[in-house]
């Protein structure tokens, strides 16, 4: 029995890794730490001003919201897939800043991250909401797609699977093409 011990403590170490997400999850938090950083409105201005050339994805979620949580794996391979395109994807939380470190990090590290995360941080949600879209009211999760000139082609609304999103990629592409 007692050289036994050993692999019931490695079992049951495995277990509870699988248990808490996946191997794939488990190798992810060995990587480097994801980095989350708050975006004002000045930041924003700025990303959507430097994608010109690049049709851009921004999704919006939260730790809080399960379809959100549902979608995310998706947006990871979404961006592996489109790595070495002209299409950029970034993701904005909508919990609160001082909840990076408690919340989002804990939640981010059970993914390898491929994209910039944002916290978002204006003073007030309203401006945030009317920024992405006039006609949002703030559902999450919520996905921004522009186009190569910078222009808000499309706005969808709830959680959606990889190939939708990959289609509304390559058709807003394919539309602002020279």
């Amino acid at each position: 029995m007692k050289s036994l011990k050993p692999f019931l403590l490695i079992g049951l170490l495995v277990l509870c890794f699988v248990g808490s997400g996946s191997l794939e999850a488990v190798a992810a938090n060995t990587n480097e730490k994801t980095k989350v950083e708050k975006i004002g409105k000045a930041e924003l201005e700025s990303i959507f001003a430097s994608q010109k050339g690049r049709v851009l994805l921004v999704n919006v979620w939260a730790t809080w919201c399960k379809p959100c949580r549902e979608e995310f794996p998706d947006l990871v391979r979404l961006a592996r897939f489109f790595k070495n395109k002209d299409v950029r994807i970034i993701t904005i939380s909508a919990d609160y800043p001082d909840e990076i470190e408690t919340k989002i990090l804990p939640f981010l590290n059970k993914f390898k991250i491929n994209f910039p995360v944002y916290v978002q941080d204006f003073p007030r949600q309203e401006d945030f909401i009317n920024r992405m879209n006039k006609k949002w009211n703030g559902a999450l999760p919520a996905t921004f797609v522009y186009d190569k000139t910078g222009r808000q082609q499309a706005f969808l609304l709830g959680k959606k699977d990889f190939e939708t999103l990959k289609k509304e990629i390559e058709k807003i592409g394919r539309s602002s093409l020279p």
